[in-house]
């Protein structure tokens, strides 16, 4: 079904709240860093350098990773964010977004209505969360490897950054380390689920902005949950190829086949 912007902010003009589920198709694309050419000789020289079933340098790739989404830019992603927020600005929103790139922090959103449980790049954690505990960023390590990344010190200078409670491993505090530290995003969390009780009888307008199907119990089929209790909710989810809607939402939906950045970054012109 076709649906324009404009019609998506008349929806949120008479909304009472409005929520917002950044999914999949808004993650930052790792091929654009595998095409450096600074990082393949990174690669190369880690794999000479490595001792046979050892992995002692590989801990260096996601503060790359940081580096890499620190230094992208990318025009249409940019006028994406903007129209977001240009949408919801001055509203009772709230925003659940699972990409790990963190650029969901840079566009001036109220930090205290979004929750990224997932995580990013914002904190670290004992790989195997021996303490609970979540850990301020390591800058000096990071500078550290962005001082090796611009050929300024050698590979053997870096030393991996360890848990100061354990002595294990110390990394980035999101999804896919040995063991993920909720406790960064928990907090966060629980005021997201105090917001979404005073959508109860509210109208509601709820956006899935690219959520496709790998963690569909995050935002697919909790959003959809939502609009099946609340008769004054209304969808739209937008997604290139998985678009469609529950059979039990009824009318009060509808599903926008179109890449979800390209939606928002054509939307206000």
């Amino acid at each position: 079904m076709e649906c324009s912007l404009s019609k998506i902010v008349d929806k949120c003009d008479d909304a009472d709240m409005i929520l917002i589920g950044i999914g999949e198709e808004f993650q930052y694309d790792w091929d654009f860093l595998l095409q450096n050419e600074r990082y393949q000789e990174i690669e190369k020289e880690i794999e000479e350098k490595e001792l046979p079933g050892q992995k002692e340098y590989r801990w260096i790739v996601p503060f790359l990773q940081k580096m890499a989404l620190e230094n992208f830019t990318d025009s249409k992603l940019d006028r994406a964010y903007q129209n977001l927020k240009k949408l919801i600005e001055g509203r009772n929103y709230f925003i659940l977004s699972i990409a790990c790139d963190d650029y969901v922090y840079r566009y001036g959103f109220q930090e205290n209505r979004i929750v990224t449980p997932c995580g990013g790049f914002r904190q670290m954690q004992c790989d195997y969360n021996c303490s609970g505990r979540i850990m301020a960023f390591d800058n000096d390590m990071y500078q550290k490897v962005l001082s090796y990344f611009q050929r300024e010190i050698k590979l053997e200078e870096l030393s991996e950054p360890v848990c100061e409670y354990c002595g294990q491993k110390k990394r980035f505090n999101q999804l896919g380390v040995s063991k993920y530290a909720e406790e960064g995003y928990l907090p966060q969390w629980e005021i997201y689920k105090k917001w979404l009780q005073g959508t109860v009888n509210k109208k509601t307008c709820v956006i899935e902005l690219g959520a496709g199907m790998e963690m569909p119990a995050i935002i697919r089929w909790p959003f959809e949950k939502i609009i099946y209790y609340n008769q004054k909710s209304f969808l739209y989810r937008i997604h290139s190829a998985l678009y469609q809607l529950g059979e039990n939402m009824g009318d009060r939906g509808t599903g926008i086949k179109e890449n979800s950045i390209d939606f928002l970054a054509n939307g206000f012109v």
